[in-house]
């Protein structure tokens, strides 16, 4: 039987990977005045990258099993999926900025960023801890024994630390938002390539450092979402005094009243 104190960790967990989006939403519409049409593009091209990368790896999955053994296949097994992440999902975000979000407004790309990451944690894993959460304490019985325990025996700061990688994974979402954003503003297209590369690296890293344990594969995915954090703060303050400094443009004089005769 799992324990309340588990069941309310989960329950809690999956329900901050829910709200915690829909909270950024709320924060990046209210104080940078981006609407939530760009949140929802975000998100709706994080499905479609979702949806089309899937069917990629499990083909991929297969043909690795299949010829490769040894360090090959567990590198190969790890850079695929991670090399497809890159592609489709900045993919997704390019497509979407160049036909979608004609206002290339820095407020454009962090809320697009909160809705491409958050949809991720929203569907991927909040409602994935949620429903682990009811099935477990009010339904054991579908379970089997295994599973059961299995479940029983996570700790309790294990499920918090989905929450942390969450929190990390959305911030590097922000930063790719904006990264690629950037290659619109500046007119430069080796910002995609960067965020191509980003993208891999940190699924690569963070994969292949699990074999030390969760806690290094969340260190990894910690340091990329506050290297991509600090490059949104960065940008943000570039982009304010970039703003500050536009010259104000003129309204012309009304014409002076005729002097009476």
């Amino acid at each position: 039987m799992v324990s309340f104190t588990l069941f309310l960790t989960l329950f809690a967990s999956g329900l901050l990977e829910i709200f915690i989006p829909l909270v950024l939403g709320f924060w990046v519409g209210s104080k940078l005045g981006a609407k939530w049409t760009i949140f929802f593009i975000g998100a709706a091209m994080w499905v479609t990258a979702f949806v089309v990368r899937l069917p990629i790896n499990n083909y991929a999955a297969v043909w690795i099993y299949d010829n490769f053994s040894g360090a090959t296949y567990i590198y190969l097994s790890i850079a695929i999926p991670s090399f497809t992440a890159g592609i489709f999902e900045e993919g997704a975000r390019w497509i979407a900025f160049r036909f979608a979000i004609k206002d290339h407004k820095l407020e454009n790309g962090i809320m697009y960023g909160a809705g491409h990451g958050g949809i991720e944690s929203m569907l991927l894993v909040g409602l994935s801890v949620l429903s682990t959460a009811v099935v477990v304490y009010f339904y054991p019985q579908t379970l089997t024994t295994a599973q059961l325990n299995s479940i029983a025996a996570t700790p309790e700061w294990y499920v918090l630390l989905g929450v942390w990688e969450r929190l990390a994974a959305i911030a590097f979402h922000l930063g790719m938002s904006v990264l690629i954003l950037q290659s619109f503003r500046q007119k430069q297209a080796y910002y995609v390539g960067v965020a191509i590369a980003s993208h891999f690296f940190l699924n690569f890293t963070a994969i292949y450092a699990g074999q030390w344990g969760v806690i290094a594969s969340e260190a990894v995915t910690t340091a990329w979402g506050a290297v991509a954090l600090w490059y949104v703060w960065a940008t943000w303050k570039s982009y304010k005094a970039e703003m500050a400094a536009a010259p104000v443009p003129k309204v012309p004089e009304a014409p002076a009243p005729p002097t009476p005769v």
